[in-house]
């Protein structure tokens, strides 16, 4: 049986203008079977200060459609830049 670590520290990255981006490990990954392309959804938990991230293939059956990052409501003109870390 081998020891995976069950926590670790990474840095937020800027990406882009309007994003921070977090890389889980690979191997993390590869054990749960994520794979390029794969759906996640993502819940915020503002009262505990957490995301909680689900890698599971029957959130988005296949042929459905996801929901654009932009709503329609969402002027990308009205967002602004993140500030410099």
């Amino acid at each position: 049986m081998s020891f995976m670590a069950k926590t670790t520290r990474r840095k937020l990255f800027l990406f882009g203008k309007y994003s921070l981006a977090l890389l889980p490990p690979k191997k993390w990954l590869s054990k749960i079977g994520v794979k390029v392309g794969d759906e996640v959804e993502i819940e915020l938990d503002s009262t505990k200060r957490r995301l909680i991230v689900r890698f599971d293939p029957k959130l988005l059956p296949e042929g459905k459609k996801t929901k654009k990052s932009v709503s329609p409501k969402t002027n990308p003109d009205d967002w602004e830049p993140i500030a410099e870390l």
